[in-house]
């Protein structure tokens, strides 16, 4: 099943806090939530958003500590790096603009983690618009 998302966020936290003290740090996760904050800090650099942003996305208060760490986060000196491996083909593909609408599907859905929950809302909003139409 894998971890709650809170407690995703807490182990992404300690890998901010490792980049932080300029260690390089290599995750291998199926967790589209990993991905979900990877997409939000880079979205955040590009829009030159301040460190509150990283501090709500954490859910983390306003002290000291916590401000040092989101600067850190935003720092576009640490690279954030997301990688897909084609199983069947043994490629190793960079995807990591994590764009939604990139023309190549495996960095579109972002190597396959947002399919199913896509998949599922597609089959829920028929299966709910079926139903209305019953009625």
């Amino acid at each position: 099943m894998g971890l709650h998302p809170r407690a995703i966020s807490a182990a992404m936290l300690m890998v901010l806090d490792l980049l932080q003290r300029n260690y390089r740090v290599c995750l291998s996760t199926h967790s589209p939530h990993v991905l979900d904050v990877v997409w939000a800090l880079q979205q955040f650099r590009k829009s030159q958003a301040g460190e509150q942003f990283v501090r709500a996305l954490f859910d983390l208060p306003s002290n000291a500590e916590a401000k040092k760490l989101a600067e850190a986060a935003l720092d576009s000196a640490k690279e954030l790096k997301v990688y897909y491996f084609e199983k069947e083909t043994g490629t190793v593909r960079d995807i990591s603009n994590l764009d939604p609408a990139s023309e190549h599907p495996f960095e579109a859905g972002w190597g396959g983690l947002t399919e199913s929950t896509g998949h599922t809302g597609n089959l829920v909003a028929q299966a709910v618009a079926n139903c209305q139409t019953l009625s």
